[in-house]
């Protein structure tokens, strides 16, 4: 009786480890890939002066699945959200900071400047392929 204990437990420790190590590398997949791939991410330089962009862009348009990098600087301390992706940077006077993501939501994100109210700077737009 021992031996059946030992060898459904063994078989059990054996059927696990695969199928674990399988998710791991199918959860990872989609990072894994974009690495390997060498994609370029889409770059975009953004200032803010006197709580606005200082070049008027309205947008920033990108596809779906691309990666993202926005970078920020600004003449004072700022709190710049990007709605949809839920993502959030401070950007110092004299240090930018970056915003990187894959846009894997397509539509249209409205990415604020957080104070004493929120004023949307710009709008990102990612389209499908």
């Amino acid at each position: 009786m021992r031996s059946n204990v030992a060898r459904r437990n063994w078989g059990w420790r054996s059927g696990v480890a695969p199928i674990v190590a399988i998710a791991t590398i199918i959860a990872s997949g989609n990072t894994c890939l974009a690495q390997n791939t060498g994609e370029e991410p889409r770059r975009f330089e953004l200032r803010i002066e006197n709580v606005r962009l200082s070049d008027n862009a309205g947008t920033v348009s990108v596809r779906r699945d691309e990666a993202v990098e926005l970078t920020w600087s600004a003449d004072r301390r700022s709190v710049v959200h990007l709605h949809g992706y839920d993502i959030e940077v401070t950007v110092d006077a004299g240090k930018p900071q970056t915003m990187a993501f894959r846009a894997r939501a397509t539509g249209r994100f409205p990415i604020e400047m957080h104070g004493d109210r929120h004023t949307v700077l710009i709008y990102l737009e990612v389209h499908p392929r």
